[in-house]
């Protein structure tokens, strides 16, 4: 190990200036770094082209929790970590990787920068891959003196092992695969780069081609609504190691692959892993019971023996994370409590000292955090700030803020955010969170737009980041973001997850508790005098977009609706292939040939889209839009409002940066319209405002407002 002083004259050159100011100052990637933090003195309203250009670490949900964000450097002094940065106008990213210090935090660094985003494209159903749109978790993994960083870079379509010297800030490509680099680990000894990738999946697709001369046939490999080609079926990974001096590759050693594995010799459904210098071991296993989600349970290994904490606050849910404090006596761990689960509580645990006690009660989001020395150094989000460091000082329960990339975000003119706890029609408790107009004046009725499905956390775009929450409020409206709450929270827990989801559907009783908590929160503002009930708009994508369209076909409240990424019809079979199709099955939904209209009366369009009781904007991803054609065809045919946009090259969630733009533009020009009349002077924008003002002319609205 390198010595402190060593080290830390590294970054210091580091610090002096990385890359050339002259290869920077013609490329966009210039404006990747944030300023200096009290330098970027913002004001003014929120926009949306701010809002796609805000800096961002990670994907905005944090899909694998193995997968680290940032990585604390040997010595604690430093924090690496990748920023990426939308550009709408270049239409795109720039991605880097940063360095702070934790003595001086105000300025980051950019050792290295990429302009492709590494797309996070995990592997389901048997194929190769499942592209849902978000940016991939990509851990910086330190040398063990400190030196230098590997990180994945991805260029010219490939994602590649590479690391830079923190002290020249000379970046050097480590690994040269054919295929995509998955995961890597550094050798103990640092002269050695172990990574997996799964090289034969390029003969995979080569398969296809061939079967494609005599046709493809449809099978479990169909996936209609992303196109005819069969999806690729996944390959085995294989791990090969790379002398990082030589540049010599070989399949990696038995010793070597046990580097992936940091969690050897605990239970099968052990989960949270930590681990001290020392050798103690504590973990959350699940507890012995048939129901899933499993509930959790805290465990410890100290001098070779094992130990469960049997106290209340010792069982949590698969959210829980664990760590050890710098002496490795005390066990930190997390849970989510409170109404409706809607707070993190970070606990404290001695093993054989009595029950652990509650340090930290949280209502903001803690997206990951890593043990530093006595505390945690943590990625916060607040429901008016962008993710960004903190320090939780555990010893007095303190939160120190350290680092934000978008230091200039919290001086914008920003409606004030109240979290609003109820009860649905079923006592099932719900929480949301309600957004103020810039510029509230009591007593006068405003607008509102609903956004789904997940509050905790910076209130950007709801899931999917689709409806600039922020920049509606600078525009006079009422937000009300509502959590939908997970499954079991509504049902209750189930035997299996077929089962679970089967009991959410069954007779739609999952998504009638979400439009009763919606409506009733809804009705509340309508009664206290803050929302004009004519004039109220509802948003989702996934499973957001699942209960518009349910309201559209059983609620009168909604003025308004804009949707993505679903699409529940009858002939829903035949475009998602055999594959998906069964998986929806298993948990209720009716099959093609059972036709079913009982069933279908309570949420498809096209059985009697004059049922809709609202304008619906459909913008949809290339390969998704074929769910809601049939909708939209079916409403434009009886004359109710509904317009379709199709984006290219996307998936589930908009990842271009010009194209979240463009839906983020056209969903406030939507509202705009149908809820205050206003049209966008843009020509543009204006001429697509023009188009609704002849299908609001033609439209013969059945159900009075």
């Amino acid at each position: 190990m390198g010595s402190p002083k060593r080290f830390a004259a590294t970054l210091l050159a580091a610090a002096a200036g990385v890359l050339p100011q002259s290869v920077l100052a013609a490329d966009v990637c210039a404006r990747l770094a944030p300023p200096a933090q009290k330098k970027e003195a913002r004001s003014g309203p929120v926009t949306p082209e701010l809002l796609a250009q805000l800096r961002d670490i990670g994907p905005a949900t944090l899909p694998d929790r193995r997968r680290k964000l940032f990585a604390i450097s040997p010595d604690g002094k430093w924090v690496a970590f990748v920023l990426h940065r939308g550009f709408p106008n270049e239409n795109m990213y720039c991605a880097g990787l940063a360095i702070f210090s934790l003595e001086k935090p105000t300025t980051v660094r950019i050792l290295d920068f990429s302009r492709e985003l590494i797309r996070d494209e995990p592997p389901r159903y048997g194929w190769a891959k499942f592209p849902i749109g978000t940016a991939a978790p990509v851990t910086p993994r330190w040398a063990p003196e400190g030196r230098w960083i590997a990180y994945l870079k991805r260029e010219h379509g490939l994602t590649q092992v590479w690391r830079v010297d923190v002290g020249t800030g000379d970046a050097s490509q480590v690994t040269h695969s054919l295929v995509n680099v998955d995961d890597f680990r550094i050798s103990e000894d640092a002269r050695t780069i172990v990574y997996s990738s799964r090289p034969k999946l390029p003969e995979k697709s080569a398969e296809i081609d061939r079967e494609g001369l005599r046709g493809w046939r449809f099978d479990r490999r169909a996936f209609p609504v992303r196109g005819a080609r069969p999806q690729t079926p996944d390959a085995e990974r294989l791990l090969r190691s790379v002398d990082i001096e030589h540049g010599h590759e070989r399949d990696a050693r038995v010793d070597e692959a046990g580097l992936f594995d940091v969690a050897r010799g605990l239970p099968g459904n052990a989960t949270a892993y930590s681990r001290t210098s020392g050798g103690s071991e504590a973990w959350a296993e699940s507890t012995e019971t048939p129901l899933f989600p499993p509930l959790f349970r805290l465990a410890v290994k100290q001098n070779g023996k094992s130990e469960e904490c049997h106290f209340q606050a010792c069982e949590f849910d698969w959210s829980t994370s664990v760590w050890w404090d710098e002496k490795g006596t005390r066990i930190r761990f997390s849970r989510r409590e409170g109404w409706a689960n809607s707070l993190t509580g970070i606990y404290e645990w001695i093993p054989g000292q009595g029950k652990p006690k509650r340090i930290i009660l949280t209502g903001d989001a803690l997206i990951e955090c890593q043990a530093l020395a006595d505390d945690l150094l943590c990625l916060r989000e607040r429901s008016r700030r962008p993710r960004h460091f903190v320090r939780l000082h555990l010893a007095t329960g303190q939160i120190e803020e350290i680092f934000d990339p978008n230091p200039g975000f919290s001086n914008l003119s920003l409606g004030r955010v109240e979290r609003l706890n109820w009860l649905n029609g079923e006592n099932v408790p719900f929480y949301g969170d309600l957004v103020y107009p810039v510029g509230y004046q009591p007593g006068r009725r405003y607008p509102m737009v609903i956004v789904q499905y997940r509050t905790k956390g910076f209130l950007r775009g709801g899931i999917g980041d689709e409806v600039p929450i922020q920049a509606l409020a600078g525009r006079g409206y009422f937000i009300l973001s509502v959590d939908n709450l997970t499954y079991e929270d509504i049902v209750g827990r189930q035997k299996s997850i077929e089962q679970l989801v089967a009991a959410f559907n069954d007779d739609f009783r999952g998504r009638r508790n979400i439009l009763s908590a919606i409506e009733i929160a809804t009705r509340r503002l309508i009664d206290n005098g803050f929302v004009d009930q004519e004039r109220i708009g509802i948003s989702g994508l996934s499973d957001g977009c699942t209960t518009v369209q349910f309201a559209a076909i059983n609620s009168q409240l909604f003025s308004a609706g804009s949707v993505s990424g679903c699409g529940w019809e009858p002939f829903q079979d035949a475009i998602l292939g055999p594959m998906i199709a069964q998986n929806y099955h298993e948990s209720g939904w009716p099959r093609l040939a059972e036709a079913n209209p009982g069933f279908w009366s309570k949420i498809s369009i096209i059985n009697d889209p004059r049922r809709v009781s609202f304008p619906l904007l459909f913008q949809a991803a290339d390969n998704e839009y074929l769910a809601m054609v049939g909708g939209h065809t079916a409403l434009v045919q009886v004359g109710i409002p509904s317009d379709l946009y199709i984006f290219p090259e996307e998936d589930h969630i908009k990842w271009q940066p010009a194209h979240r733009l463009a839906v983020y533009e056209r969903n406030i020009d939507w509202f705009d319209f149908w809820l205050k009349g206003l049209v966008p002077s843009n020509p543009a924008r204006k001429a697509e405002a023009e188009r609704w003002s002849e299908m609001k002319a033609s439209w013969k609205r059945p159900f009075p407002k």
